[in-house]
């Protein structure tokens, strides 16, 4: 199974407007930082009807046409070989315009249409247009797609970049994240009718400047206000300064997440670690899955907590304070936990929880 990000331009939506209704490219790329309501009206009439009349033809048409219309189609149909995989998941990235968005909902209508499984993301206030803006949304987005991939992967899906289509700026972005992220990355360059697909390259990520500086990172990420003297010695490619304030740039979020995500942290207790090496399927679940998916699997139970994997019996018991997690109960069997359900999480047993804890890592489990 694959999980396949793909970057949305707007070939498909220039190719068509030409042919359909010869509106030249540039007419289109000039409104391509636009928000629908900053869009003449004569301009988006011709919009709406062209994309009404092409979700209902793009279903109909031959790869060979459908490889003409779209960077992103033609990079996706050589991949499948012209046979879609409806097993796989589709995330089409678009940036957070009216254009942008239009493409995305043709290629989900397209995909959806094929029995495929597609979703959107669109990264809010994405605009190539505002470079402290670009800056800002990156730093959002990258928290967003780490989360997502380290899901997938935890449930065996191959990430997969196909960066054929997209704006220049966003996709230089996406290739650093694909270096970290992805299983592999695919392109059709302009022109070419050749597939180039780059395997995952053997990278290890410098860890030191993380270790060091922790705590200043963590503070970075809180948007904890920092003087000159402690970000000093942090490389200036992963900060940004907006007016007096500084914050991990988007080259500094991609790295810090994917950090964070390698070297996962938690305060308990011996007693409780102790539980966790002996059950082998809580252990597994605190490595590869409740670091990157916690706050969507987590239920509140009488005060308590409850990492909840689904149709199992395992259970984590957990409180947070800031970026700092503390586990304080694991479970594989259902009436253990039932039991334990029956006594309501206090802040009494919160505070003596937190005098006996220490920090452990994923290495020490």
């Amino acid at each position: 199974m694959k999980f396949i990000l793909t970057s949305c331009g707007l070939s498909m939506l220039t190719n068509y407007l030409k042919s359909k209704y010869d509106i030249e490219p540039k007419e289109v790329y000039k409104r391509s930082n636009l928000r629908k309501d900053e869009i003449d009206k004569e301009f988006l009439e011709k919009v709406e009807n062209a994309v009404k009349s092409l979700k209902h033809e793009i279903v109909r048409y031959s790869n060979k046409e459908l490889k003409r219309l779209s960077a992103e189609l033609n990079a996706l149909i050589s991949f499948y070989r012209g046979s879609f995989d409806n097993k796989d998941f589709h995330l089409l990235f678009v940036t957070d315009t009216y254009l942008g968005e239009v493409v995305a909902d043709i290629l989900k209508t397209f995909l959806e249409k094929k029995g495929i499984n597609a979703q959107k993301l669109i990264a809010k206030d994405l605009k190539t247009s505002s470079l402290e803006e670009f800056e800002m949304a990156l730093s959002d987005v990258v928290k967003e797609l780490s989360g997502l991939f380290e899901d997938f992967k935890s449930n065996n899906y191959e990430i997969v970049f196909n960066l054929t289509g997209g704006y220049k700026s966003v996709n230089s972005f996406l290739q650093t994240m694909a270096t970290l992220w992805a299983d592999r990355s695919i392109y059709i360059f302009e022109g070419s009718s050749e597939l180039l697909e780059i395997p995952k390259l053997p990278l290890r990520l410098d860890e030191e400047i993380f270790e060091k500086y922790f705590d200043v990172f963590v503070k970075l990420e809180r948007g904890e206000k920092l003087n000159e003297e402690e970000i000093k010695n942090i490389p200036s490619a992963l900060i940004i300064k907006i007016g007096d304030e500084y914050s991990l740039s988007s080259w500094g979020e991609i790295v810090w997440q994917k950090y964070k995500r390698d070297n996962f942290r938690f305060y308990s207790t011996e007693e409780v670690v102790k539980d966790i090496r002996i059950m082998k399927n809580v252990r597994n679940i605190l490595k590869n899955k409740f670091p990157y998916n916690y706050s969507n699997k987590t239920e509140i139970k009488n005060w308590h907590y409850v990492y909840d994997d689904g149709n199992n019996p395992y259970r984590i018991f957990y409180f947070k304070e800031g970026s700092n997690f503390y586990i304080y109960k694991v479970f594989e069997d259902h009436d253990k936990y039932e039991k334990f359900l029956e006594k309501p999480f206090t802040e009494d047993f919160k505070k003596e929880f937190k005098k006996k804890a220490k920090i452990f890592g994923l290495k020490e489990i």
